[in-house]
């Protein structure tokens, strides 16, 4: 049946007013604090602050017991409501709540709040556990610590000193496509990478060991010979070599000894002892007190400041770096070339007089580089290491014509390298206090791409009261501040303890203090 006339003229208008009313009651939220209640301890304290209407407002979520020390919580509108058996009830808010937030509510160094905000003069404040926050208007909410912490996260980047060629920045630059010249190019600012002739052929001379009374060398697959003055003694067997008081070294062959001011060591198969014999021998305490194997070169034998000093002398590029173990043979080959590259750098800036602490033009450790001789050098994995080596110098025959190396305005740079250094290097002024043009700070993220597999791109550290302590020669730290260089280098670390004396030091001696990764941190 046809409505009628009426029904036809209302229907649409009624519709629409049922429609707005509908969307009216859609569009009204419910009250914020509708489905929140409180309860306990932190709903007595709501109320006394005035509830829903008062300083905190309404609740905005439910109440948790999921905090250290069977903790409770409850966010409010305004702040929050934190309880423990110990504690109590308290609120926190404003700008006093921030600076909590920022310490590390519960588990930083403030703990649990004793109190709530009060009113002392000019300033408002707040007790906790271990300290007090105090806000000015001019100075806004500081910290203050009453009890020292039990212990202090130190989170940091980078392994090393920092300056100079990035290890794991070089990797992931070569994962990136990046050549070696433009890996070298881009750590040292202003070097370039170049072919010289001059001193390929050089030797050099390389200490094994020092401040041992004795020292064993044994040879495998062949003979070695020992020269005193002038005298030529052969063995097949294992030599010994003994300081004496008058300053001599004695070698002691079989039943009998041989003394002089110094002995030469020399085994078949070498440069210095053409054979078919291809000899190593195994030098006691030679590798941090480990034996060190070694195929080529000579050993020199003296004595310095009343110990034994056991000094390689091996060629540069054909001997010393095929046994360098500074990075790993698995990574990319332009990695590989950027470390032999400036490996050579390194010992060739190092060659020409001696160092009188030594009696060597490096050390073969990391005062240097890290140098096993045969132990790396003859490993199953270290072929594309050897590659890498090669591929950055010419040969004809036996004899090293030329090298690539670093170079700054037509000298040898001095080609320091380090693990990894964060976000960026550090110049060398930062570091060491003299100003470098080519060891400036520069981009070092590409240590933190994901393929440069960097397990140092960042860490953290937890060090204990005591230990802490100890590093400042104070009775006890309360709180650390730390001033930071604009590569991220820990300039000073200051530390105070509960009575208020102040120690400090750079981040260097902290790092050495408590055996850090770098001097990149920070310190909560």
């Amino acid at each position: 049946m046809p409505a009628s006339p009426f029904v036809k003229a209302t229907t649409p208008a009624l519709a629409s007013l049922l429609i707005g009313f509908l969307l009216l009651l859609c569009s009204t939220p419910p009250p914020a604090h509708a489905a929140y209640s409180t309860s306990g301890a932190i709903g007595t304290m709501h109320r006394s602050l005035g509830g829903n209407s008062g300083k905190l407002g309404p609740a905005v979520g439910p109440q948790r017991c999921t905090l250290i020390q069977k903790g409770c919580y409850q966010s409010f509108k305004h702040g929050s409501i934190h309880w423990t058996k110990a504690t109590g009830a308290h609120a926190t808010l404003g700008a006093i709540r921030t600076a909590w937030k920022k310490s590390g509510w519960e588990r930083g160094p403030l703990g649990y709040p004793t109190s709530n905000e009060y009113r002392s003069g000019s300033e408002t404040r707040q007790k906790f556990q271990k300290g007090m926050i105090v806000w000015t208007a001019k100075s806004g909410a500081k910290v203050t610590l009453t009890k020292a912490p039990s212990s202090f996260t130190i989170k940091g980047s980078g392994f090393g000193h920092g300056v100079g060629m990035s290890q794991y920045g070089a990797r992931g630059m070569a994962a990136a496509g990046k050549s070696s010249t433009q890996i070298l190019q881009h750590y040292y600012t202003g070097a370039k990478v170049t072919t010289m002739s001059k001193d390929a052929d050089a030797s050099l001379r390389v200490q094994l060991l020092t401040g041992k009374k004795s020292v064993t060398v044994s040879p495998r697959s062949g003979r070695l010979r020992v020269k005193v003055g002038s005298k030529t003694i052969e063995s097949a067997s294992k030599v010994t070599i003994e300081r004496t008081s008058s300053g001599s070294v004695k070698a002691i062959i079989g039943s009998k000894s041989y003394s002089g001011s110094k002995l030469t060591l020399e085994w078949q198969g070498t440069r210095y002892w053409k054979s078919s014999s291809a000899t190593t021998v195994s030098v006691s305490g030679a590798q941090n007190g480990a034996t060190g194997t070694y195929r080529h070169g000579r050993l020199e034998i003296g004595q310095l400041k009343s110990s034994l000093n056991v000094i390689n002398v091996v060629g540069l590029n054909k001997e010393y770096l095929p046994g360098i173990a500074e990075m790993p043979a698995s990574w990319q080959s332009e990695a590989l070339r950027s470390q032999a590259i400036a490996s050579r750098t390194y010992a060739y800036r190092n060659l020409g007089a001696v160092k009188p602490a030594c009696g060597c033009n490096v050390y073969d450790e990391v005062a240097s580089q890290r140098f096993l001789g045969w132990t790396h050098e003859n490993a199953g994995d270290s072929g594309p290491w050897r590659k890498a080596v090669a591929a950055t110098q010419s040969t004809s025959g036996s004899t090293v014509k030329s090298a690539r190396l670093i170079t700054y305005k037509g000298g040898l740079i001095d080609a320091v390298y380090s693990s990894s250094a964060g976000s960026k290097t550090h110049s060398a002024a930062e570091v060491w206090g003299s100003a470098v043009p080519y060891l400036v700070s520069v981009d070092d993220s590409p240590s933190k791409y994901a393929s440069a597999q960097n397990p140092n791109a960042s860490w953290s550290v937890t060090a204990k009261q005591a230990d802490m302590a100890r590093a400042f020669g104070l009775a006890d730290v309360r709180s650390v501040t730390v001033a930071k260089t604009g590569s991220g280098l820990v300039k000073t670390v200051k530390a105070t303890s509960v009575k208020g004396k102040t120690a400090s030091l750079t981040g260097d001696q902290l790092r050495t203090k408590l055996k850090l990764k770098s001097a990149s941190f920070s310190v909560a």
